[in-house]
């Protein structure tokens, strides 16, 4: 009954709209008034409650035939089509391994003409425009993807990467989030969930000191990573290097030194480069997982959809 008597304070609105306005002869006017009065009267409506009504039926009406009239103009795919389309989405795939993105694009979007309704096609050339810096288009893929299936996590999360490429961490961090929600046991959507959080305070300047977590040093590739990363990072070794001398002035030992240790590069890190320290502490989750590849920019993709 609730729902029918929202359905008669829109009919009753949209009725009183009508009798101020001015389109009607006097005696339509009167029909109107009659109207209004029999359906307050027959669902018990208080003549002013009709006026608390927020949403208009013309415009509910409005939105109905919009909807439908997409979906009559829809044109149903044969399913000649529709395997053609998975044939070249399958040789995207392909090409995505072996890192020619731009075929792989160009396989992506025959199988988006030969079946524009699949929001797997759209996300899996999404992927491919991240890969070669074409974020905007990402962008727009991963939009189509979402608006072809709301529930689509992985659209959520490529959305999520092209944001943050383009260092957009607020719109980010929202679709990261929303894909967390549909999809809450993808660590991979966590880690990015939170990468683009700190990255966000960072560059709002409200970011804080993130204490060393104690489980990383009882992680067996500890040292292996941390001199993997002074190689590779000069500004490491140098923050590092630079404190060593520090600490051992201080007279601390044992875990007591090491976790002053790593407590003074954390804070050295943060205020040299903050964006660095979310990438080291990346790869320290990373090599607690030993055989997973690095993220790129510290952030992870899942493969192309099959």
């Amino acid at each position: 009954m609730e729902d029918k008597k929202k359905l008669a304070l829109l009919i009753v609105n949209h009725l009183k709209t009508q009798l101020s306005d001015g389109s009607f002869t006097d005696e339509s006017l009167e029909s109107l008034e009659v109207a209004v009065q029999c359906i307050e009267s027959a669902y018990n409506l208080d003549p002013t409650e009709s006026n608390d009504v927020d949403t208009k039926l013309e415009n509910i009406v409005k939105d109905y035939y919009k909807v439908k009239e997409k979906k009559s103009n829809v044109k149903e795919i044969s399913q000649a089509h529709k395997d053609e389309a998975e044939n070249y989405k399958k040789y995207g795939n392909d090409f995505m391994k072996i890192q020619d993105n731009d075929k792989a694009i160009d396989a992506y979007t025959i199988s988006i003409k030969l079946n524009p309704f699949n929001p797997i096609y759209y996300c899996n050339r999404a992927a491919a425009f991240n890969a070669i810096g074409k974020y905007n288009n990402a962008i727009e893929d991963c939009q189509k993807a979402i608006e072809l299936d709301p529930t689509y996590c992985k659209a959520y999360c490529r959305l999520g990467l092209a944001f943050s490429y383009l260092k957009d961490y607020q719109k980010a961090s929202s679709c990261y989030k929303k894909a967390c929600e549909l999809d809450p046991s993808n660590q991979g959507y966590q880690r990015n969930y939170q990468l683009s959080l700190n990255n966000l305070q960072t560059n709002s300047g409200t970011s804080q000191q993130s204490p060393i977590d104690p489980s990383i040093l009882g992680n067996p590739n500890l040292m292996e990573t941390a001199a993997r990363m002074m190689t590779e990072n000069p500004e490491v070794s140098s923050v590092i290097n630079n404190i060593l001398g520090d600490v051992t002035s201080s007279g601390s030992e044992g875990l007591d030194r090491l976790m002053q240790v790593g407590q003074t590069i954390v804070t050295r890190l943060q205020t040299a480069n903050p964006n660095l320290l979310d990438g080291l502490r990346m790869q320290f989750q990373n090599a607690q997982n030993e055989g997973q590849p690095s993220p790129q920019n510290g952030f992870h993709d899942d493969e192309p959809q099959p």
